[in-house]
């Protein structure tokens, strides 16, 4: 008998053991739950961790059985290298032969030509992601770079081919091939905006339109291509993200019945969203348009929490009465105000209607949370009612002081102002009309060169109202003006270039800007704080409160009341007249925004 028959019965006894090894540590690594398909170093290393285990063990047991007499140590090294090389071989195979399968191109799979910005994480993740892709919906030309050092590399074997500021020479030279790029995708998810603008404006100069790619978390786990998403105007206002007081915000909403006016506008949808996710047991949708009020209330239904009780309420805040009894019927413990008219050229025109509403449906909406005891009324308002000079400007403020008065007289109900400037996107302002003018390839109309205003987008303001509400809420001041920190004013020119730039189209080339002039009521500078105002600092992040001089109640109410009487016989002149003129002036001096914006906590 051989020597390798004498020691047959002990190598199958060995084998049996290392098997049975391997069967009881292999799953505590989930070695069998992972994909072959995408397999990557982070299995290979988990290949490693379950093998080198599975020799340790292995080796401990032998040692307790026989002192490993028989078993020579090579053998044990030699194991481990093979065993590691067949489980990691064997996947990486099945990974590049599935990478590796050819697709026959059809007219649902042709690959769209791209270029990719950034040598980064982001862009390594994207280009296997999309090799793996069935579809292939996608074929990376080349990368550029800001970075020269990353010039002449490769990344899975696309090169860095030119820089940011040589995008447009680069493009002149792919243009001459058959299949020329569109568009260029960020893949860097943490961009300055600084970087990002030298990126939209050399991509404008080459014709290409700017993508972005999701969070990279979230493009490991998407599992093929995503799809990248159009850079926005809020992209480049360069604001840090809103650090909001989650656990206040929610101790203000959760469990409480909370009525929205104007729910279906602009800000009052993003308020109700923003409600719903912070617990609210009951939301009230308070709107005047039957089409407005249909489409917040199916949408609500849809996203809303199941426990979550909603009421629409088809009301004028105009009608007194009306207001009055859905007030009683449903008692808000929290009443966020932001039904108004807004739209500065057309209030100029329509005074009586201006005071009706933002007025008295404000006087109305603030006496009715009053009477039924809400716990606290958040009225939106504008930074038109600072300093203010057209009609949407002065029946805002006259609001506020209206609010401020009620909130000094009783302790039943708090009542808070947030005022804040434009809203990204909202209806009637001038980003839709921008997009409308330059689908009909321009000109995009600018009213004046240097005109500027403080832009937030409709989340950024929602978000903040409720952090400011908390804050107020929570206060011992009352008659308080809480401001949003919307950073920098924006030129109105700048923002229709930059949206021409995202078009991929050059602004005064390919689409003209034209001045048309200041419309009536319109100034050049908004400000946030009125020159009869004085700014405090809050703890809140992004919260400051300006505290202004209290009106005279007996004035106001009488001053009110013959305003009401003038607006309800319809004397336009008359009314536009006791606005500007007011139950008093205000004194002199001004706040300095941009010196208040350097102090301003972010």
């Amino acid at each position: 008998m051989s020597d390798l028959e004498a020691d047959a019965p002990q190598l199958l006894l060995l084998s049996s053991l290392f098997a049975a090894v391997c069967l009881a540590v292999f799953p505590y690594f989930r070695l069998h739950l992972g994909s072959w398909r995408y397999v990557s170093i982070r299995d290979m290393y988990g290949v490693v961790k379950a093998v080198s285990v599975s020799i340790l063990l292995f080796l401990i047991v032998i040692f307790i059985i026989q002192r490993i007499g028989f078993l020579p140590r090579s053998v044990l090294i030699i194991t481990w290298f093979v065993a590691i090389v067949t489980l990691g071989s064997s996947r990486m195979a099945y990974r590049l032969y599935r990478d590796a399968r050819p697709i026959k191109p059809t007219q649902h799979n042709v690959a769209e030509p791209v270029l990719l910005y950034g040598f980064s994480d982001e862009a390594d993740v994207f280009i296997r992601t999309i090799r793996r892709d069935r579809e292939r919906r996608f074929l990376i030309s080349a990368i550029i770079e800001s970075n020269p050092k990353h010039l002449g590399r490769q990344l899975h074997g696309v090169p860095v081919a030119a820089l940011v500021e040589d995008l447009p020479e680069y493009m002149k030279q792919l243009r001459k091939g058959p299949t020329p790029p569109s568009r260029i995708v960020a893949t860097r998810a943490r961009m300055s905006p600084e970087v990002l603008q030298a990126l939209v404006e050399a991509a404008s100069q080459a014709g290409l339109i700017v993508n972005r790619l999701p969070d990279l978390q979230e493009l490991e786990a998407s599992g093929a291509a995503s799809q990248p998403e159009a850079v926005r105007l809020e992209h480049l206002l360069g604001r840090p993200p809103i650090r909001l007081d989650e656990a206040g915000i929610s101790r203000l909403i959760a469990g409480r019945s909370i009525l929205v006016t104007g729910a279906g506008g602009s800000i009052g949808s993003e308020l109700v969203d923003q409600i719903s996710r912070f617990g609210a047991s009951r939301i009230i949708l308070l709107e005047n348009s039957e089409h407005n009020l249909y489409e917040i209330d199916r949408r609500l239904r849809q996203t809303a929490a199941p426990h979550v009780q909603i009421y629409p309420v088809l009301c004028d805040i105009r009608d007194r009465d009306a207001l009055l009894k859905a007030f009683e019927l449903h008692r808000p413990e929290l009443v966020f105000h932001a039904a108004a008219l807004k739209h500065v050229p057309i209030l100029e025109n329509n005074p009586v209607e201006a005071v009706l509403s933002n007025v008295f449906g404000t006087r109305n909406v603030a006496d009715a949370a009053c009477e039924t005891g809400a716990s606290a009324v958040i009225m939106i308002s504008t930074d038109k009612a600072a300093n203010p000079h057209n009609i949407l400007g002065l029946t805002k403020a006259l609001a506020e002081r209206y609010c401020q008065l009620l909130d000094r007289e009783q302790s039943t109900t708090r009542l808070m102002i947030v005022r804040f400037g434009n809203v990204l996107g909202s209806r009637g302002s001038v980003v839709p009309l921008f997009e409308e003018q330059l689908r009909a390839g321009g000109p995009l109309t600018v009213t004046h060169a240097e005109v500027t205003r403080y832009f937030m987008t409709p989340s950024e303001a929602a978000q903040l109202v409720l952090q400011a509400s908390a804050y107020g809420f929570g206060s011992h001041t009352g008659g308080q003006i809480f401001l949003l920190d919307m950073g920098q004013p924006v030129k109105i020119a700048d923002l229709a270039r930059n949206i021409i730039r995202l078009s991929g189209k050059r602004p005064d080339i390919d689409v003209k800007i034209a001045f048309t002039g200041l419309r009536p009521g319109e100034k050049l500078h908004e400000d946030l704080v009125g020159t009869n105002e004085e700014v405090l600092e809050t703890p809140a992040a992004g919260i400051l409160a300006a505290s202004a001089p209290l009106a005279d109640g007996a004035a106001l109410r009488e001053f009110l009341t013959h305003l009401e009487a003038v607006a309800r016989r319809g004397e336009a002149d008359e009314c536009a007249n006791m606005l500007r003129h007011g139950p008093s002036a205000p004194p002199a001096g001004h706040t300095n925004i941009r010196a208040l914006h350097e102090r301003a906590p972010h």
